[in-house]
């Protein structure tokens, strides 16, 4: 089952070492939990990182072909520079984004890893939450 301190302790581990917040968001931006030094930034991030991932998936050929299971090479993960620091974002599920904000000093293999870990760690709730929906 998932817990939301449970999640939100997940995310607070995530936000170390140059890692300034750490999002679980829907695709289309809102929050469901976050370790960040405010609300107001942790929703701008949200709400930008949400704008990334959806222009990609648009700009891909299709949401069918980006996100095709079979393949062991998809697509799963961004990792965009911007001039403040690096954002990461990834899809632990067909209907859930992580997102962690780094700043200038983070480097950039401790990023990807952490957000991989976070991924994977919240893949399988996620999961199952999004199959209650559909």
């Amino acid at each position: 089952m998932l817990k939301p301190k449970v999640i939100s302790q997940v995310l607070r581990q995530a936000s170390t070492n140059g890692i300034n917040a750490a999002l679980l968001m829907n695709a289309g931006g809102s929050l469901l939990a976050f370790a960040a030094p405010s609300d107001r930034e942790a929703r701008i991030y949200a709400a930008i990182a949400a704008n990334l991932w959806s222009t990609y998936l648009k700009s891909s050929n299709s949401d069918a072909a980006f996100r095709n299971e079979k393949q062991e090479d998809d697509l799963r993960l961004l990792i965009l520079p911007c001039e403040e620091g690096v954002v990461a974002i990834a899809a632990p599920s067909i209907t859930m984004l992580v997102c962690l904000v780094g700043d200038k000093s983070v480097d950039l293999g401790m990023l990807k890893a952490k957000i991989e870990a976070v991924s994977r760690h919240l893949s399988e709730p996620l999961e199952k939450v999004a199959s209650y929906q559909q």
